[in-house]
């Protein structure tokens, strides 16, 4: 149990801080028949320092937008989340640092909570960084033009929700986080009963004895004999 406690939590965080940082977290791209895939991916590092990310555009459709549109294919489209990203690398920090806590069921019960509120930002995170990327990617159809479609074709807003994409980076921090969290809540609560079972027969969930420990029970080799009144005979013995 000790060992579990201190290698789940530490692990599992510390872990979660790297596919964070190094996996791409959300993307924006979309296949132009004829010339290839375009887009930009954002990984956690790009969320919480603000940098841009470099564009995968095909020279071709580069040249090609920059003529059609005038727009600049150098400027991507900002998620806005850096708050909301430095929240989450810091609970996953905080995390790991649970290992310090000397108590094995605080440690525990702090490694779940932990868990569960980076699971949260986590998530909040993903929402709010779509919704940023959503609104501009349609500013940026309508300065050029590119919003408007014609009868029967899928509207500005249809496509920019299918530019939008959750990354495998996202996906892997859930389940981790998810796993953790079981781990964690599960050794915490049932490990504090199995340790009271473990007490005997008589002990309650909480580890308290029903009844006097040092009561001699029935049957009990080392009950004391009864003793008789003086002047009766020994209990057991007829007079």
């Amino acid at each position: 149990m000790k060992v579990l406690s201190r290698l789940v939590s530490p692990a599992g965080f510390g872990l979660v801080l790297l596919l964070f940082f190094l996996l791409p977290f959300v993307s924006v791209s979309c296949d132009v028949p004829g010339v290839g895939e375009a887009g930009v991916s954002y990984k956690g590092s790009h969320l919480v320092s603000g940098a841009e990310p470099t564009a995968m555009v095909p020279g071709d459709l580069k040249e090609l937008l920059g003529e059609a549109t005038g727009a600049n294919t150098d400027d991507q489209p900002d998620p806005d989340v850096r708050l909301l990203a430095i929240v989450v690398a810091a609970l996953a920090a905080v995390g790991v640092l649970t290992v310090l806590i000397p108590q094995l069921k605080a440690r525990l019960f702090g490694g779940a909570a932990v868990a569960g509120a980076t699971l949260v930002m986590t998530i909040v995170t993903m929402v709010v960084a779509q919704s940023n990327l959503e609104t501009a990617v349609l500013a940026v159809a309508k300065e050029t033009g590119a919003a408007e479609t014609s009868p029967g074709m899928p509207t500005a807003d249809d496509l920019a929700d299918q530019m939008i994409h959750t990354e495998i980076g996202f996906w892997l921090v859930v389940v981790i986080l998810v796993v953790t969290g079981v781990i964690t809540g599960g050794a915490a609560v049932f490990g504090e009963r199995l340790r009271a079972t473990r007490g005997g027969g008589g002990a309650t969930l909480a580890g308290l004895p029903f009844g006097d420990p040092h009561e001699p029970t029935p049957g009990d080799p080392h009950e004391a004999p009864a003793t008789s009144e003086p002047g009766e005979p020994p209990a057991g013995q007829q007079p």
